[in-house]
């Protein structure tokens, strides 16, 4: 479609006085870069600063003002404000050694009606000519637009937003055949998480740039490729094989709880030039993790494989400005010098500087290539993690069924500025994990601890912070570790971006054994009525009871509860054992009968009295292990609950021999599930499953080993179909002309997936779905036989052939496999027009109409006389110009102006093609 837009620029020099079209060059501009950063400032205003870059010799061309469109209705006009003052206006900043590059800041406040999502944009009317990526040749006609969506959160629980900061300038120009590297350093102040894409650029709101190409499309091949780091940033093209100028524009997202709350666009052009050079190369490290209140200090090394040249080193970051404890990198003290250099990047890091997200810092090296003005570069982007120091001293105390922990105060963090440090939270696991610190690494995800308590405040009456766990259970080993927590506030203070420390060093107490510990609850029979259950228990410790205290006589009492359930246990008639001394208290089984045990698990605890009738607590709850079947193709999937208060640790499966009766191991398992495959489907098979566990305690038996009821399933076929690989062909892209709608089809074939497992030999049908759009849904069209031969449909869609479609597998058992891979094919509209007609009434030639044309749903057709009156229009695809005006008169012989807009059929739906139709037509009599 590049003629159209060709024809659309003659139009427009043939409908422009000379005046027009020098006031239209007057407004050209030639930007290289730009970006918007907006900050919240009030409950409902922001402040946005408009970043540009453009080419300094351009200054006659350049932007005083620009408009600002606020995304709330409302648009302002505001100036540049940096730089020198020139008759009365800002002239922005020459930025030295920098390109031939100006740097321009415009800059205004704005209230808005209320809490939304602001798209906040502003668009020039021309880019530069002959950009290669963009509408190339005419890039001069296509707008320039910058944009950044801005969220009101809700201020007293989310706080107030700003959007990234673009902390590295994109100055840099590349060659041809030598790797070019841009890093835009987003830095957000908020400590929101920021993701990077790469987008078309934009020529308006939702409107990208026609004809755009990424800049390894131009001269594509092996040689030419780009990448880009989507959590630090770093563009990476190896390499440009063309000269010219090129277009890129970052998608800067930032999340917030991980949710997507702002984005940023940067716009920026990649000036590649024939030379011999080749870029400098910058190494260090790629990740330093540091505890605040320590020193980071490494090295970075500028080498150029150019002999003779010169480079520059230089840093950006926010470390670097940061206004509490700013880093230091000397680097080149911005000359040039022979390389290799080296130089160090220092940071007397504090508690302020605790993030959970990364800082960024690009080091930079730049070569004089061309003089001491410019040349080329290579950046390193370095992440540097600050994390909270651990808390220190923790010390764990066991009481009478309660834990008391405890912990240093103050804690080295404690009297950050801004209220940044924010509390505390206690972990706990059942024993020991002794894993070592890991700088990189705060909390303690996937190391076993559970968070039992989390507080801004813990009592400190002691001098030391401190924590009572009451829910620990009599025996058992606990560990304790203990994270600080630091936030920024709300207005209202709440908390947003909340950060953990490095966790503090472990702290485990073993508990008193003074009550009984349930050891058994075991399936003895399966039975829908007279199942039966073993449960066991063992006594107390006499030195944690202690006797002479809680004398005799001894008695226990066994409560049971239907279900996995902790709650409404209730006494089992005659299950009750009494001792007159505490040696003869040994009575700790009883089995539960009268049980239905088929369908039923069941929960015990023991109670358990001294000196009678006193009660002096209970056990644990422990249930019986309770079995499930799901049955499938040849696999029968076994999974199985609980809950007890010891840790099982492995799971044998056994099965019944249908030769023998008896039962077999099968497997074993470290799971509560297991899959038993290769079965004979339609064949019933018996199950039950024993649990091997451990209190972990001495004195106390090990293994414990528990029985589940015995399950018994039928394996059937229930598994589809791989799905089968589609493809779709037609004659859109192997034909052009005057080929009619109605000789169009699209032509459906698939392979089965023979891979393992995949059942491609079952195959019994194939079912075929489609959609008219993209939009729709897709629908059930055709089925066809599940043979080799039967793997094809030739289908003539509603309206030329768009659409979409998709393929399933279906077994002769019934079974449909998922969708094949959805395949949408597009119309290719034709819309050609004559230059002349002859409406004299001969019957040759008499109305203008377009040939050839399809797949287009309506025009908007406008002609205009040579003065620019409009004379006749239409949305008629077809036309149908008999020659006369809009009132029936017949319109003098002449050439007359016309353009066209047209709307395709697409299989997104009814689209506008992006080019406008244009010319002229000779009317003839």
């Amino acid at each position: 479609m590049q003629k159209i837009y060709v024809q659309h620029k003659l139009l427009k020099l043939f409908l422009l006085s000379p005046i027009l079209l020098f006031a239209f060059s007057a407004f050209a501009t030639h930007n290289r870069a730009g970006e918007i950063h907006v900050s919240q400032v009030g409950a409902l205003t922001v402040h946005i600063q408009i970043i540009t870059y453009a080419r300094n010799s351009s200054f006659p061309v350049d932007r005083d003002s620009l408009d600002v469109v606020w995304g709330d209705g409302t648009t302002e006009r505001i100036s540049r404000n940096n730089g020198p003052i020139v008759n009365g206006q800002h002239k922005g900043e020459v930025l030295t050694n920098a390109n031939d590059t100006r740097y321009n800041t415009y800059e205004a406040n704005h209230t808005y009606p209320g809490r939304s999502t602001y798209r906040i944009s502003m668009t020039d009317p021309n880019r530069n000519g002959g950009i290669i990526n963009v509408n190339y040749p005419n890039s001069d006609v296509i707008p320039f637009h910058l944009e950044t969506t801005f969220t009101f959160l809700n201020a007293n629980f989310s706080g107030y937003n700003t959007t990234p900061y673009l902390l590295q300038p994109p100055i840099d120009k590349g060659c041809v055949g030598k790797v070019f590297v841009h890093n835009p350093n987003a830095f957000d102040p908020d400590g929101d998480s920021i993701a990077y894409r790469l987008i078309t650029p934009l020529q308006d709101v939702n409107t990208p740039v026609p004809l755009y190409l990424f800049p390894d499309q131009v001269s594509a091949g092996p040689n030419n490729k780009i990448s880009l780091d989507e959590r630090t940033g770093t563009f990476i093209w190896n390499a440009p094989q063309k000269q010219g100028e090129y277009n890129i524009a970052f998608y800067i997202i930032s999340y917030r709880g991980g949710v997507a709350i702002d984005t940023t666009i940067r716009d920026m052009q990649i000036l590649i030039d024939v030379c011999d050079d080749h870029p400098p190369k910058v190494t260090s490290g790629d990740m330093f993790c540091v505890i605040a209140g320590q020193t980071l200090k490494f090295n970075v090394t500028a080498t150029d494989p150019d002999a003779g040249q010169k480079i520059r080193l230089t840093a950006t970051g926010a470390p670097l400005i940061d206004s509490i404890s700013p880093a230091t990198f000397p680097g080149s003290n911005g000359v040039y010098v022979f390389p290799p250099f080296t130089s160090t990047f220092t940071w007397n890091t504090v508690c302020d500087e605790i993030r959970s997200q990364p800082y960024s810092v690009v080091f930079k090296a730049v070569d004089n290539y061309i003089g001491d003005t410019s040349g080329l570069a290579d950046l390193k982007s370095v992440q540097i993690k600050v994390v909270g120091p651990p808390p220190e001293n923790v010390q764990a105390v066991g009481g009478a069924g309660f834990v008391t922990v405890s912990w240093k105060k103050p804690y080295v963090c404690e009297n950050v500025h801004n209220r940044y440090f924010y509390g505390f939270s206690v972990w706990r696991r059942e024993n020991s994990n002794p894993f070592p610190l890991d700088t990189c690494q705060p909390g303690l995800d996937g190391k076993g601890y559970t968070r039992i308590a989390f507080d801004t405040i813990f009592p400190s009456a002691t001098g030391r912070y401190s924590y009572i766990d009451n829910n620990v259970e009599r025996g058992k080993t606990y560990c304790y570790r203990i994270l600080a927590y630091f936030a920024k506030r709300t207005p209202a203070g709440n908390p947003f971006n909340l950060v953990e420390s490095l966790p503090s060093q472990e702290a485990c107490v073993q508990l008193s054994r003074s009550l009984p510990l349930i050891t058994n609850a075991s399936v003895l029979q399966t039975d829908a009525m007279n199942g039966s259950i073993l449960v066991k228990w063992t006594k107390p410790l006499a030195k944690d009871l202690d006797t002479v205290m809680n004398p005799g006589p001894y008695k226990y009492q066994v409560f049971r509860a239907t279900g996995i359930t902790k709650q409404n246990l209730t006494l089992i008639p005659g299950a009750t054992f009494t001792a007159a001394s505490f040696s003869t208290a040994n009575d700790t089984m009883f089995v539960d009968t009268g049980l239905n045990t088929m369908q039923n698990p069941y929960s015990y605890k023991i109670a358990f009295y001294v000196r009678g009738d006193t009660l002096l607590g209970f056990t644990e709850v422990a249930s019986s292990v309770f079995l499930k079947i799901a049955s499938t193709d040849r696999i029968n999937n076994l999974s199985w609950n609980f809950d007890v208060p010891w840790s099982n640790v492995s799971y044998v499966i056994y099965r019944k021999n249908n030769s023998t009766g008896s039962f077999d191991s099968i497997g074993v398992s470290t799971t509560p599930m297991y899959s038993d495959t290769g079965l004979v489907n339609k064949t019933l098979y018996c199950y039950y499953v024993q649990t091997i566990g451990s209190y972990d305690i001495n004195g106390v038996a090990s293994p414990l080993i528990n029985l589940s009821q015995q399950v018994c399933a039928t394996p059937i076929d229930t598994v589809p179909p791989c799905p089968p690989t589609l493809r779709v062909s037609n004659i859109c892209n192997t034909t052009s002309g005057g080929v009619p709608p109605d000789q169009f089809q699209n032509n459906l074939s698939w392979t089965p997936d023979f891979s393992r497992n995949c059942k491609s030999s079952e195959i019994g049908s194939y079912k075929i779905y489609y959609a008219q759009t993209t939009k729709d849904s897709l629908t059930l069209i055709q089925t066809n036989k599940g043979g080799l031969k039967d793997s094809f449909y030739v289908h003539h869609p509603p309206i030329g052939i768009a659409g979409c479609y998709a393929v399933t597998s279906v077994d002769t058992v019934g079974n449909e496999s998922r969708k094949s891979n959805i395949v949408c094919v597009d119309n290719c509209p034709i819309y050609t027009l004559p230059n002349t007609f002859t409406p004299n009434g001969d019957g040759q030639n008499d109305v203008f109409h377009p040939y050839p044309y399809r797949f287009i749903d309506k025009v908007d057709f406008k002609v205009f006389n040579r003065w620019g009156e409009l004379v006749f229009q239409t949305n008629n695809p077809d036309l149908k110009w008999d020659g006369k005006n809009t009132q029936g008169k017949d319109l003098a012989v002449g050439t007359y102006y016309y353009t066209c807009v047209v709307y395709e059929i697409r299989v997104t739906g009814v689209v506008q093609n992006p080019g406008i139709l244009s010319g002229y037509i000779e009317l003839l009599r």
